[in-house]
């Protein structure tokens, strides 16, 4: 199962609001705020395309985030 570690960047004032719409999101799993405008976020898909699709669905469909930047990704099941 491909599992990758993520900051949210959002927008200082839309932070709390996108922490909670991550939230009712599948296979999105949140740690907090840090710094104001950070979310910590691990995803988790079957495949490298389901991670993919998360990212985009949080970047296009949730007001306030600024970008999504990986700090690790671990494909290890994956052939």
């Amino acid at each position: 199962m491909p599992i990758a570690g993520v900051v949210i960047v959002t927008t200082q004032e839309k932070s709390m609001q996108v922490l909670d719409d991550l939230k009712g999101i599948d296979n999105v799993t949140t740690y907090g705020v840090h710094k104001d405008n950070n979310i910590v976020a691990v995803l988790e898909g079957d495949t490298p395309k389901e991670l993919e699709k998360i990212t985009k669905e949080i970047q296009n469909d949730v007001p306030g985030v600024v970008g999504i930047y990986p700090a690790y990704v671990n494909y290890e099941d994956e052939v």
